[in-house]
Parts: structure tokens; C-alpha cells; sequence
């Protein structure tokens, strides 16, 4: 990065909003698209986005990300930061996985959750590499994730941490958006009064930052949608302080009070006892039930509590119909005179019980509705009213955690228990334990070196460059990878035609010392014999005919990086002394001229045929190959690598569907199996082809098995099919047409008998596509 785009990046980590639009001034398009982004000049940066070059095409789609969360586009944005997060500067890598990760949290779908989860395990791998200023920010983004698995409390307590180190060091910018953190935080756990007291003062921090900037820059400050949020509800008239005025502010002490007394209690009965006793005590009903699932899923009284008086009377009747439809939909009920209510009316219950004022809430654990909280008043209209709704589902939440702590609590005792019985059965049998102990260590061994292997797979993904694989053979091509990128030390690949050696070599510069250095890449078996002297170490002008100015060969285009000969072992037996020489003094000579030139590279080189058997013949020199040959992988053809072929298909589909700019489409069962069952003599890149023309010739958007263009001529990687069952042999060739199709009927049966009248597999078994096979079902009369 330039000295512009350095600054910018710093201004931005340090809050200094005035230099950052002085940075922005002087940085490239892509660079500057970001700058005005973060800035909150949305239409400026989707202008100088589009006006962004290759070079800085990854800033320029974080920049076009930030511009689509501003204007509501969520997806939009995603996609965006997606292809951000592919760029080459680790810091754009990072501050897209960070920006993603905190949209999806905003939108708090189902898996966004966990989508976001895996966003910022990303972005801490990036940042714990040396990004240092951007830790803060992945530590708010870590507690808003916190909070959504329900540990509120200590995603605040991160929260509050970064709030505290950004007041003490000054840091303006962070220090508002930790504020807006906790407000959200504090809003979640139903504390509305701190999370009024947190907006407020994330506001009036954000208004002293804009007084930085120019005058006709204030107003694009907040653009920014996190800034303009915290704007809206500082602003907003309806003041979380009016619910205190308004005299909540003591049931909520009270319900404060009672949530840690719920979670101090641990016995079962105890804490049903105090949940039902509490909920009558908070809304003033006449009777209040806990109703939990039994074994068969339906709903059964665990305790009833008559407000003041009586004891627990087990056999009192209720409404089930509301409760169960409460317990189904996962909404809570709050009537004010049941038997008029026209979502109630129609429950014979009701009727039944003279029920007046309901209210009846779920208690919602992590896997669902665990239970509800049924509370009525059979005398009374109109005795529950939203607040009491609100504080119920506050106090629900809290009785599902503690019923779920309970259940753990009882759960650990009770495996505590099974344990000391253990333990006296393995007294007993000792020498059994110890063989079973070492079987099970061996396991866990297995199971940590296989974890180990995952994540170091998930922590370098991007330096595979496009890689996919998770067989066997591919895990040992990726261990193998991961030791060689950090070295410079020469490599030859091994593997056949169209198995994508080329990607090896880029991962190996790319993932290595000399990322930042060229990548040159030669086919040493396309050029001809007398030009591949100037290729390689370049020519002066007047060397030959033809030769009208200076050239730099591919040896000094790829000094600092790394320079990958293809087919090496074809190359002529002169250039392998030229190239042994230039390995051995690290100084080229180009062609007519008198000085040499000192380069740096390291040499990747690749070949189909095996390097050993070229020495052995003569046609590749000894001393050439152990130049070359100190780390040998072998990259594996693809009818070896079981289970790949899903991966690359589902991701060649994708790609075909983005570069054509058309609906992804879908392989069928039967499509797949195709597919891998099929040897691919060409590996990924006749796999490339077939899929290609398959979605260029198919006009539906499921691709069928006859839809490939495959026949049977490749050898299946597995085991061989069943036999068919041979039909019996005519006495003679068919005279005519009608022998014939006598004829063809005894093959089908037989393969239907022999594949147990499985019509896909005799078809397969027979060669025959499945539809002209279901055709000839239906001439021969068989089904």
C-alpha cells in the first residue's frame, strides 16, 4: 500500500476523521471508495468504486458493501463483502469478514448466528497475524455474537471492557461505537433505562466527532447506518425513561430481585414453586400454572398456585386449548375478557372454566418452547395489560434459564452418581479398565490430530487459491503444502494433466515469503526449442533477427517471487545446463549480451512424467534434477480422490452460474452418481468441460445423468457393479425385427432380476439412458 492509503487506514483505526478525509483526497479510486464509505459519503463511494482499478478492486468492494448496508441492502452487501474478503491486503480480508459478520447479527435470521460466528473466527486468524488496531472492534463484534447464543452478561462485561481502555486512551470513534454496543446489549437483557443512558452518550460523543470534520462534510457523517440508528432513537419521543415515570421502574427491582433468587436455586420443585409464586406476585392474578411437556409432549400442571391462599392443588383445571396453542405458535395470549375474545371464543375451556383475564406466555429455552406460564383471573376483566405482558416474557426468559440450569445442575448429579457407581465397578475390574482406557486414548488421539488437521484447514483457506478437497489424499497434498509455503526451497509437482498443478505453485507463492513478489509462469513443452532460450533469460536488441529492442526474460521478470516451469521435464538438454548454471550462480546472461544480472527467484517446477525415469533415459540431466527435486508433492488424479467430486461439482456449478451470469443449477441423484463413478481421464479439467456443456445444453435447471454426455468407456473408481444375469443366448442371430425385440425383452428382464427390479441400476447396468430404458418398459409391456 501507498503512504495515502497507509494514512487513511490509520486515521480510520484511531478515530482521527479529519485526516481520514484528508487521505481519502490523495488515495486511489478503490482506496478512496473505502475512505468516503466509512466516512458516510455513500454516493461518492460507489462512484469512486466503480472507478477502482484491479489493484484495488478488494477495497473497492468492502467500499460497495458498506454502501449497500447503508441503503438496506443486506444481501446485496453481503455478496459484496464475500468477494472482498478474497482480496490480497489482509487488512481488507479482515475489516470485510468484521463488517459481514456485525450485518448478520443486525438481521438475526436463524443461522445468521452462526454464519456470523464463522465470519469473525476469519477475522480473528487475520488479525491475530499482526493486525493489531482492529481488535477492538472484533472484540465488540465477539460480545454482540455472545449475546445471541444468551450469555448477555458477559458480552456486556467485553463490552464495557473496550468502553473503559477507548475512554482512557481518548479513542473518540471507538468509544461511541462500544456505547451503541452496550445499548444493544443492555436492551436485549431488558435494562431499557442503561440502554437510553448508552444512546445518549454514544450521541453526544458522535456529535463532537462531527464537529471535526468540515462543515459540508457533517451532514454525511451520518449516513453511516450505525450512526444514523443511535441518532434516530437519542432522538426519538418515545423515552425509555416514560415507562419509569410511569411507575415500572419498582416491578422491575422486583423482577431483578427475583431473577437472582431464580438463579441461586437449583432443586426443581423449589424453583417451580418460586417461578409460579413470582408471576402471581408480578400481575396480581388469581391463579398461576407451570405446564411443561410430559413424556408424550403434552402439556401437565407442575405446580398451581392460588394467589394468598391454599395450598398447591395439582388437580385444578385450566384452559388447554390456550395453553397448547401458546406452546405451538411460541406467542404469548393476553385477553382481556376470554369468552369475548374472538381468537378464544371457540374453546369449550373457556367456556367451561368462566375465564375473564388470561395471559399466557411461553418459556422459551434454546431448543424451543420448554414450557408455559399460565396465569388467569376468572373474576376480573382487563387484569393484565401490555406492561404486564412485557415484564411476563423479561420474567419467562429468565425462569427458562434457570429451569435450564436446574436440569443441568440435576443432570451433572445425577452423572455424578452413575460415576461413583462406575468407579466401584472398575475397582473391581481394573484390568479391563486399563485396556479400555488405552483403546479410548488412542481415539481421542485420532480425534485431536483429525481436529488439528480441521482447523488448520479452515485457517488457511485463502492460501489455497482455489483448492478444493477433503479426501484423504488431498489432506496429505495440504500438510504437505502448508510446510513448504513458509520456505524457499525448490519444489517439483508431480501429477498428471489437468489436475491443477498450476494452483499448487500459486499457493506455495502466494501462502510464502514472496507473496508479494511476481508470479511467472512458462510452459517449458509449448514454446520452441530456439526461442526458449530468450523466454527464459531475455535478449538485448540485434541479438537475432527480429530482436528490435530489449527484452526482459521470465527469469528477471520473476526475480523476488517465484518462477513456475511447466512440463519441465520437457525441456531441451542445452537450456538444462543454461538453467543449472542459473541456479547454481544466481546470474543470467540475456541472449547477445556481454553482462550478466544477478536475479533472486525461487524455482516451482511441475511435470506429468515422472523425472526419475527421465534421468534413467538421459533425457533429464542427474545434477538438474537434484537441483530441483528437494520437495517432490504429488498431486493426486482425481479417480483417487473419493468424495471430491461432489465439492468441485457443486463449486464449478457456482462459478459457471456467476460467469454466466445465469440461475445455478442442480446435479440429480443419479447425475452424481455419474459422476463419481466415472474415472476421469482428464481429472478436474474434463470435469470442468462436462459440467460446462451440460449447463450450456440443458435448458432445465436440474442436470440428469444423460444430460453429462458421459458413456462408460472410464473405469469406476469402486467396486465393480453386480453381474447381470446373461439372458439366454438365441440358437441364432435374430432373422428379423420381431426376434430381435424378443431378444432385447429376455436382456431387460434379466437385468431387472439381477438389480432386484431396481430400474435405474439396470439401466446403468445396460447402457441404456434412463428414459429410452423406461420407453422399452413400457413397448415390451413389463411394467
Amino acid at each position: 500500500m501507498s503512504q495515502p492509503e497507509t494514512a487513511l487506514l490509520a486515521a480510520l483505526d484511531e478515530g482521527d476523521l479529519a485526516a481520514a478525509w484528508r487521505a481519502t483526497e490523495l488515495a486511489t479510486p478503490g482506496w478512496a471508495a473505502l475512505g468516503r464509505a466509512c466516512l458516510g459519503d455513500l454516493p461518492n463511494a460507489s462512484r469512486a468504486a466503480d472507478e477502482a482499478t484491479a489493484e484495488d478492486l478488494g477495497p473497492a468492494r468492502l467500499a460497495r458493501g458498506l454502501v449497500a448496508l447503508g441503503r438496506g441492502d443486506t444481501e446485496g452487501a453481503l455478496i459484496e463483502l464475500d468477494a472482498a474478503a478474497h482480496a490480497n491486503a489482509a487488512t481488507v480480508r479482515a475489516r470485510a469478514h468484521l463488517v459481514a459478520a456485525n450485518a448478520l447479527l443486525d438481521r438475526d435470521g436463524p443461522a445468521d448466528g452462526s454464519a456470523a460466528v464463522g465470519r469473525l473466527a476469519e477475522a480473528r486468524a487475520l488479525i491475530d497475524a499482526g493486525l493489531g488496531s482492529l481488535r477492538p472492534s472484533l472484540r465488540l463484534a465477539l460480545a454482540r455474537a455472545r449475546a445471541v447464543t444468551g450469555d448477555v452478561s458477559g458480552a456486556i462485561e467485553d463490552a464495557l471492557a473496550v468502553e473503559t481502555d477507548a475512554r482512557a486512551s481518548g479513542h473518540a470513534a471507538l468509544r461511541a461505537h462500544s456505547l451503541v454496543v452496550l445499548a444493544e446489549l443492555e436492551s436485549r437483557r431488558g435494562n431499557e433505562l442503561a440502554a437510553r443512558r448508552h444512546e445518549l452518550a454514544a450521541v453526544e460523543v458522535y456529535e463532537a466527532l462531527a464537529l471535526t470534520l468540515p462543515p459540508t462534510q457533517r451532514e454525511l457523517f451520518w449516513h453511516d447506518p450505525t450512526r444514523r440508528r443511535a441518532r434516530l432513537r437519542a432522538s426519538s419521543t418515545t423515552d425509555r425513561r416514560t415507562a419509569a415515570q410511569a411507575g415500572l421502574d419498582e416491578r422491575i427491582l422486583r423482577l431483578f430481585d427475583l431473577t437472582k433468587r431464580l438463579a441461586r436455586e437449583h432443586d426443581l420443585d423449589r424453583l417451580l414453586e418460586r417461578i409460579t409464586d413470582a408471576a402471581v406476585d408480578l400481575t396480581g392474578a388469581e391463579r398461576g400454572f407451570v405446564l411443561l411437556p410430559d413424556a408424550e409432549g403434552s402439556l401437565e400442571p407442575r405446580l398451581v398456585r392460588a394467589a394468598g391462599t391454599g395450598p398447591d392443588d395439582p388437580s385444578v383445571a385450566f384452559s388447554r386449548s390456550i395453553a397448547e396453542a401458546v406452546q405451538i405458535d411460541g406467542a404469548p395470549i393476553v385477553t382481556v375478557d376470554a369468552r369475548d375474545d374472538r381468537r378464544l371464543s371457540e374453546y369449550l375451556s373457556v367456556h367451561k372454566l368462566m375465564l375473564k383475564s388470561v395471559a399466557c406466555v411461553p418459556i422459551r429455552g434454546r431448543s424451543g418452547v420448554a414450557g408455559v406460564l399460565y396465569l388467569e383471573h376468572r373474576v376480573r376483566r382487563g387484569r393484565f395489560a401490555e406492561e404486564d405482558l412485557e415484564l411476563l416474557l423479561a420474567f419467562s426468559d429468565q425462569a427458562a434459564v434457570a429451569l435450564e440450569n436446574a436440569a443441568l445442575v440435576s443432570a451433572l448429579a445425577q452423572r455424578t452418581r452413575e460415576l461413583e457407581a462406575s468407579n466401584a465397578e472398575l475397582e473391581r475390574a481394573k484390568a479391563e479398565t486399563e485396556r479400555l482406557l488405552t483403546a479410548r486414548e488412542g481415539e481421542l488421539d485420532e480425534a485431536r490430530a483429525e481436529l488439528q488437521r480441521t482447523r488448520s484447514e479452515l485457517h488457511r483457506r485463502h492460501e489455497r487459491r482455489g483448492m478444493i478437497g477433503r479426501s484423504e489424499a488431498m489432506r496429505r497434498v495440504f500438510v504437505v503444502l502448508d510446510r513448504v509455503c513458509e520456505s524457499e526451497v525448490p519444489v517439483v509437482i508431480h501429477g498428471e494433466s489437468g489436475t491443477g498443478k498450476e494452483l499448487i505453485a500459486r499457493a506455495i507463492h502466494f501462502g510464502g515469503p514472496r507473496a508479494k513478489g511476481p508470479f511467472v509462469a512458462v510452459n517449458c513443452a509449448a514454446i520452441p526449442e530456439g526461442l526458449l532460450e530468450s523466454e527464459l533469460f531475455g535478449h538485448v536488441r540485434g541479438a537475432f533477427t527480429g530482436a528490435d529492442r530489449d527484452r526482459k526474460g521470465m527469469m528477471e521478470r520473476a526475480s523476488g517471487g517465484t518462477l513456475f516451469l511447466d512440463e519441465v521435464g520437457d525441456m531441451p538438454m542445452k537450456m538444462q545446463v543454461d538453467l543449472l548454471r542459473v541456479l547454481q550462480d544466481g546470474r543470467v546472461r540475456p541472449v547477445g549480451a556481454d553482462d550478466e544480472l544477478s536475479v533472486d527467484v525461487r524455482i516451482v517446477a511441475a511435470s506429468n512424467k515422472k523425472l526419475e525415469a527421465l534421468v534413467a533415459s538421459g533425457a533429464f540431466r542427474e545434477d538438474l534434477f537434484y537441483r530441483l527435486d528437494v520437495v517432490e508433492i504429488r498431486v493426486p488424479p482425481l479417480r483417487d480422490r473419493h468424495g471430491d467430486v461432489p465439492l468441485l461439482a457443486e463449486h464449478i456449478l457456482g462459478q459457471i452460474a456467476e460467469q454466466e451470469g445465469r440461475p445455478r443449477k442442480r446435479l440429480s441423484r443419479d447425475a452424481m452418481l455419474r459422476l463419481e463413478s466415472y474415472s476421469w481421464p482428464g481429472n478436474v479439467r474434463q470435469l470442468e468441460h462436462v459440467l460446462l456443456h451440460a449447463c450450456v445444453m440443458t435448458p432445465a435447471e436440474v442436470i440428469e445423468a444423460e444430460d453429462l454426455g458421459l458413456d462408460h468407456a472410464g473405469e469406476p473408481r469402486s467396486a465393480p457393479r453386480a453381474p447381470v444375469a446373461a439372458a439366454p443366448a438365441p440358437a441364432e442371430v435374430a432373422q428379423n425385427f420381431d426376434e430381435y425385440k424378443d431378444v432385447e425383452k429376455q436382456r431387460i428382464l434379466a437385468a431387472l432380476e439381477a438389480h432386484h427390479w431396481n430400474r435405474a441400476r439396470a439401466a446403468r447396468a445396460l447402457g441404456v439412458p434412463r428414459r429410452t430404458f423406461y420407453r422399452r418398459l413400457k413397448e415390451h409391456g413389463i411394467l
